[in-house]
């Protein structure tokens, strides 16, 4: 087992500067799948303020379908705060979406799939891979004003049996946890009083699948991570998020970048 695999090495940080393809090239030679990117605190950028209020409105999600992020960004804005209310922070934000929305389809050629959130899906603290039927496919993550940055781990470190008959299981049931907390102000620990061990798996991470807790990793909080998505023709990274953002979800941009080669 290399030191990529169990653990030991750590997750690997590229910047924006190196360019897709290199960023490519080191995501396809990786057992792990992931690589983050340094981004600066929140209490650093020059839309904090935007970010802040976004954070203090109901849960929602919004996918920016066709739209560019200036144009996206400004209809939530409108709809949440008011219209025309912090103009130069909204393009400020825009612009760094839109260059982190270059750089994910840089990776695979492709224009990018682009959503942005500020609820906690409880579904997510959950090992689990993403997946998408396209050929190649990554997935982009920047989180603002989260404590906690997302956990990964290598596949030596799951039981996949055991794992893959628990999501056999689970796996609908955290989807219908998952919308009824978009729709719903109800805490997680209420819609799900009845299945306290489960509760307790999120909240420690303890799965009975994983084989050593110790050789999980964490992106660095606040750090952009890549990570690879499965496909018919490449593994996913295993990956969760953590039970520490439960009251501080953050705003979380997630980009998709998938293409049939």
């Amino acid at each position: 087992m290399t030191p990529e695999q169990d653990g030991t090495a750590g997750i690997p940080q590229v910047s924006l500067a190196e360019g897709p393809s290199a960023v490519r090239r080191m995501l396809d030679s990786s057992a792990l799948g992931v690589v983050e990117i340094a981004r600066p605190s929140l209490d650093a950028v020059p839309y904090r303020a935007l970010v802040e209020a976004l954070l203090t409105r109901p849960g929602f999600k919004l996918d920016f379908n066709r739209l560019e992020p200036d144009a996206a960004l400004n209809l939530l804005c409108d709809r949440l705060l008011g219209p025309g209310v912090l103009p130069a922070e909204r393009a400020a934000l825009a612009a760094d979406i839109a260059t982190l929305v270059a750089f994910a389809g840089g990776l695979v050629g492709a224009r990018a799939s682009v959503s942005l959130r500020n609820c906690f899906m409880p579904g997510d603290t959950v090992w689990h891979v993403d997946r998408v039927n396209e050929a190649v496919a990554f997935r982009l993550l920047w989180p603002l004003g989260r404590p906690a940055g997302m956990r990964v781990t290598g596949r030596a470190n799951i039981d996949m049996p055991m794992f893959r008959a628990f999501q056999r299981r689970e796996h609908p049931l955290l989807c219908a946890l998952d919308t009824q907390i978009l729709r719903s102000v109800t805490p997680v620990e209420t819609l799900w009083a009845h299945r306290p061990a489960q509760l307790e798996a999120m909240r420690s991470g303890q799965f009975p699948f994983l084989r050593d807790s110790a050789r999980e990793l964490e992106v660095t909080p606040g750090a952009a991570s890549i990570h690879r998505v499965e496909t018919p023709t490449q593994p996913g990274i295993l990956h969760r998020a953590s039970w520490a953002n439960r009251h501080a979800p953050g705003l979380q941009l997630v980009i998709t970048a998938s293409a049939i080669p």
